[in-house]
């Protein structure tokens, strides 16, 4: 009877053991199916979001390609063939660095520490730089130090505090046939152009992208830095299509540091390494 009485007393609870793993298996085909239709609408949103990108870029001008400054420069002047207007801080930091550089002495330039040339004055290398551009991301690949500057078309920048380094956060977007880019986000470590105009961690460019004709890219350059000078202040830039099979080397640019001395580019006070240098 005991034996009896006991295998007697499992069976509801079996049968409710049965019931709660027939429901578990119910909510877990159905939380499945619920989350593949998620994962298909979330996959058919993205793919909706890509097309209109890809249609979007088919109408902009083509500017990818490989393309060379037509005239390389060393001191930029505005518009109107001028230096730009600076402010008692910046004349004093430019004079210097001029005066320094007459003298035959260069070696406070950052790209003579083979450090990166900075937006914009990677622009103005004098060296090939090829474009790629793509729906949502046009890329500058630079000959010169082999920097690579990212620009994704979902501007203007949104970071309100960007992580400060040599070439800024730039974000881009099309307007009608030209392409704008604003950069924010700089280090304040290099000079705008070969001559020493300054640059603070506050500079902001604007760029203008405009295509003249097939081969010749047209680029409006506008710099806004409040510390050095006293109002935004523009340049302009054009750059001749080469050949897509263009040739684009590598460059050894640390053998040229065996010529310096150790201590102008090393930590002095475990920050970016070169503020031993004068005239920053």
């Amino acid at each position: 009877m005991t034996r009896f009485s006991i295998g007697t007393g499992r069976r509801p609870w079996i049968a409710v053991a049965v019931s709660v793993i027939a429901l578990a298996c119910a909510d877990a085909a159905l939380a499945q199916n619920t989350n593949e239709s998620g994962l298909r609408a979330r996959d058919k949103a993205a793919a909706d979001k890509v097309k209109a990108l890809v249609e979007a870029d088919r109408k902009h001008p083509r500017i990818g390609g490989v393309w060379l400054i037509a005239s390389p420069v060393a001191a930029i002047n505005t518009l109107d063939g001028k230096v730009p207007a600076m402010t008692p801080e910046g004349q004093k930091l430019y004079k210097a660095r001029v005066a320094e550089r007459k003298a035959g002495n260069s070696k406070n330039d950052p790209l003579e520490y083979c450090l990166p040339p900075g937006t914009p004055r990677s622009l103005w290398s004098g060296e090939p730089i090829m474009i790629a551009q793509a729906p949502a991301k046009v890329t500058f690949y630079h000959q010169f130090r082999h920097l690579i500057r990212h620009v994704f078309l979902d501007g203007p920048p949104k970071l309100d505090e960007p992580d400060p380094n040599w070439e800024g956060h730039s974000s881009g977007w099309w307007d009608g046939d030209v392409l704008r880019i604003e950069t924010i986000g700089f280090n304040g470590e290099q000079w705008v152009d070969t001559a020493g105009l300054p640059q603070s961690p506050d500079q902001k460019v604007d760029e203008v992208l405009r295509l003249l004709d097939p081969n010749t890219l047209e680029d409006t350059v506008t710099v806004t830095d409040a510390k050095y000078y006293p109002k935004p202040w523009t340049t302009k830039v054009t750059f001749k299509r080469l050949p897509e099979a263009t040739f684009m080397p590598e460059e050894e640019c640390s053998e040229k540091l065996l010529e310096f001395p150790l201590k102008p580019y090393a930590p002095v006070d475990g920050g970016t390494g070169h503020g031993a240098r004068g005239g920053q």
